[in-house]
């Protein structure tokens, strides 16, 4: 890994908007409090990008997929995180599926002449 650690840290205002979501709207951050919630949420990718990537190396695989993550959250003993991340990977592949059918159907119209504006999407919305 010859990147600066700099350059593999989340952005710091992305932490501050997460972390903003749930204090009160009043309430202030320090600086000491996001860089500690940037450090620690560094450290709990890696942690788990780890255990994720040690399972595709002895699969002999180099693709680390959705699928890995959910699996490294529950060997690591994380179920609460297994069981949200399994309802995540359900709606982006969902969504993903959704993305492909609409193209599909796009390219299919526009091969047929019928603009997007004349086809009903409302029975491709996610829950």
């Amino acid at each position: 890994m010859g990147e600066n650690w700099e350059s593999l840290q989340l952005p710091i205002a992305n932490v501050e908007r997460i972390m903003k979501k749930i204090i009160p709207q009043k309430g202030k951050i320090s600086k000491e409090a996001k860089k500690t919630m940037q450090e620690c949420a560094n450290e709990f990718i890696s942690f788990v990008t780890s255990e994720a990537a040690q399972k595709c190396h002895n699969e002999n695989r180099r693709t680390l997929n959705g699928d890995d993550i959910y699996w490294a959250f529950g060997s690591l003993g994380l179920d609460n995180y297994a069981e949200a991340s399994s309802m995540l990977l359900l709606k982006f592949r969902e969504a993903e599926r959704i993305k492909a059918s609409d193209k599909a159907i796009t390219f299919q119209h526009h091969q047929h002449g019928v603009e997007d504006h004349e086809y009903n999407y409302e029975h491709h919305q996610l829950s």
